[in-house]
């Protein structure tokens, strides 16, 4: 196992680079990575997006009883068995004839019919420079192939040996030229046809590459309404595919719940797929409630990717009403932790962490489960179980979550290769654990280092995000004291940072209309103002992006007095009581903080606030500050001034010599 100062050795050779040279490095290092640990990219490879679950999803269309327009190899264009083990590259191939006018098209598609089989006899990559005459002449004449012609030499095209890249030359040449004499068809082919040219170009591995696939689900777009439900369960197979949305998504919503009864639950989850691939949240409740119902009557034997498909489009869709839904699925996916993949545990335990909505017993296991194989887990699936952690602000009796962040940051430690490909999930995973209470000093400098910062978001270090001024907030205020020697933001960056990622001061403007939260900081302050005065709003802590009611009382003199004028500006920097009293030491005056604290602050049913929540009043504490804590509920039953006056005084009374 790697120590501490190696990994940061490890990342001085990533920041230490320029780009380009960064990038070889890590395009050499991805060749000879463990696949178990790292991502792969496939942008390098002809064949792209043939990820397992777009391969699955594919599989299931394959092996449906449904009419679904599959691209399957047959008799004409399968290499026979039989087949003589050296091929002899044709002569007119090597010999290409200068003039095409006694050539017929159908002598081109042989002599590329013979020509495909060599290449795949020998492994030989059409791209070589030998056929160059001869691909461009086919590429010129493709406008002759009829319907079937051009479906077979897509298939021939598919079953070639992988270029390097979609671009290499001849390759391109012919794709291209075939791309091009589909889109001309698209206005006189079937919907059936279109989709069966669609399933070429996806055998082919060039779906989202070329224009045909994007040009094809426009039309079929048009007529959503009439499509019979295989049709729509492949095309939003292809929209997957892409991406990327062709049409109003709105449309396929409503035909699904037409057809959600009669499909069966791997169909629904290839529909799922569309869905959240296209960032298109299912905006119906009542599909949203079948969808629920149809994965609870089938959990006992739904298989992972089919699981997690549709667990993500409920996550993405799920509002406050669907929180009931939500904790009934979870109460019954506890029996099936020990089943299904670590994968799926990691989604299972991430389900409800937009909504703040927890179930104890699920996590627990799931943590369990990771604790046992943190082995198995890549980079990214830790940082993504460090955010329910951290954001469920979950601890637990049994001592799984110590245990476990012992042992993700101990892994973080081997991961190097995996962090100079995803630098921003290390980032993000260090946050996550500082919210759970565990941290490395070495591993939070490195993140903090320029160069590294550089890697990870951009030069120019516009769109830093909250997770770097988060990590450097929590240096300067919790590991003051610790003699902490590391790397630290320059203070130009933070005061960048603390404008583009803070709001504005809320106030009473007819020309915005302020939400809950800000509303409930305006009315508190205009009641306190009925009471004592002054009380201002201030970024006492500019790494969150609310600002609070901060109020210098004297309990000598039982009044409130006003900050300092030297105190600086908003958005500038952490605000001690030393600068916001003017570096005198008053220890009469308490600096109070009244923090609102909102729907999503606090975990549904539970009594405790989010990871996040918990931090901010930890650190106003630990600057000296005493904050009071007001819920969004509370203040909502106070109906009259003198209700929100008196509740407002029962709470201070409780910090300060009222």
């Amino acid at each position: 196992m790697l120590t501490v100062p190696l990994l940061r050795c490890g990342l001085r050779r990533v920041i230490g680079y320029s780009h380009a040279i960064a990038k070889q490095q890590l395009s050499a290092r991805s060749n000879l990575a463990s696949t178990a640990f790292i991502h792969l990219s496939a942008g390098n490879a002809a064949k792209l997006f043939l990820d397992t679950e777009n391969r699955h999803a594919h599989s299931i269309l394959e092996q449906s009883l449904k009419p679904y327009q599959i691209f399957r190899l047959d008799d004409r264009t399968a290499i026979s068995a039989n087949m003589p083990e050296r091929l002899e590259l044709p002569e007119f191939v090597l010999n290409t004839p200068t003039t095409t006018t006694n050539i017929t098209m159908e002598e081109l598609l042989n002599a590329f019919t013979e020509l495909t089989q060599y290449c795949i006899r020998t492994n030989t990559c059409i791209s070589d420079e030998r056929f160059q005459q001869f691909c461009q002449l086919f590429a010129k004449h493709s406008e002759q192939l009829n319907d079937a012609q051009l479906l077979t030499t897509l298939c021939q095209l598919a079953q070639l040996p992988t270029e390097a890249t979609p671009r290499a030359p001849n390759y391109m040449e012919i794709w291209n030229s075939l791309d091009i004499e589909c889109c001309r068809r698209i206005e006189r082919w079937s919907t059936n046809e279109l989709l069966l040219a669609c399933d070429a170009w996806y055998a082919l591995g060039l779906a989202r590459t070329s224009g045909y696939v994007s040009e094809a689900l426009c039309k079929v777009g048009r007529k959503i309404r009439r499509l019979k439900s295989e049709q729509l369960v492949q095309s939003m197979f292809y929209c997957n595919l892409l991406r990327r949305r062709v049409y109003d998504m709105f449309d396929y919503e409503v035909r699904l719940l037409n057809y959600v009864d009669s499909m069966s639950l791997q169909e629904l989850g290839v529909m799922s797929m569309g869905f959240f691939k296209t960032q298109t949240p299912i905006r119906n409740p009542e599909l949203l409630v079948k969808l629920f119902t149809r994965l609870e009557a089938e959990l006992n034997t739904v298989d992972d990717i089919t699981l997690v498909a549709i667990i993500k489009v409920l996550r993405y869709s799920s509002k406050l009403q669907q929180v009931p839904h939500i904790l009934r699925l979870l109460e019954l996916l506890q029996a099936q932790v020990p089943r299904i993949s670590l994968l799926s545990c990691l989604h299972v335990a991430l389900f409800g962490v937009e909504l703040q909505c927890c179930h104890d017993g699920v996590l627990e296991l799931v943590l369990h489960r990771f604790n046992r194989e943190i082995d198995m887990a890549r980079l990214k699936d830790m940082e993504r179980i460090c955010l329910a952690m951290g954001v469920f602000n979950y601890r637990g009796s049994s001592g799984v979550v110590e245990e476990l962040c012992s042992k993700i940051l101990e892994q973080l430690e081997t991961k190097i290769d995996e962090i100079m490909s995803y630098p921003r999930a290390f980032v993000c995973c260090l946050h996550y654990l500082v919210l759970c209470g565990h941290y490395k000093e070495e591993m939070i400098s490195s993140v903090l280092d320029e160069r590294f910062i550089e890697h990870a978001y951009d030069k120019k270090k516009i769109t830093l995000g909250r997770e770097i001024f988060n990590l450097d907030s929590f240096v300067k205020i919790n590991l003051r004291s610790e003699d902490y020697k590391g790397n630290v933001l320059p203070d130009k960056m933070r005061r960048k940072m603390g404008k583009l990622l803070t709001q504005y001061i809320p106030e009473r403007n007819p020309k915005y209309k302020l939400n809950c939260t800000d509303l409930i900081l305006v009315e508190v302050k205009e009641t306190f103002e009925r009471i004592y005065r002054p009380c201002t709003f201030k970024h006492i802590l500019p790494h969150f992006d609310r600002p609070d009611v901060v109020i210098c009382y004297d309990n000598a003199q039982r009044k409130a007095v006003p900050l300092a004028d030297s105190c600086p500006e908003d958005y500038s920097d952490i605000l001690t009581r030393s600068l916001l009293l003017g570096n005198a030491d008053r220890p009469e005056v308490d600096t109070v903080v009244i923090v609102i604290v909102g729907w999503n602050n606090v975990i549904k049913d539970k009594n405790r606030f989010t990871g996040l929540f918990e931090m901010k009043l930890q650190q106003l504490r630990t600057l000296g500050h005493k904050p009071v804590v007001i819920f969004w509920y509370e203040w909502r039953t106070q109906e009259t001034p003198v209700d929100r006056k008196q509740f407002l005084q029962r709470k201070l009374t409780n910090v300060i010599n009222f």
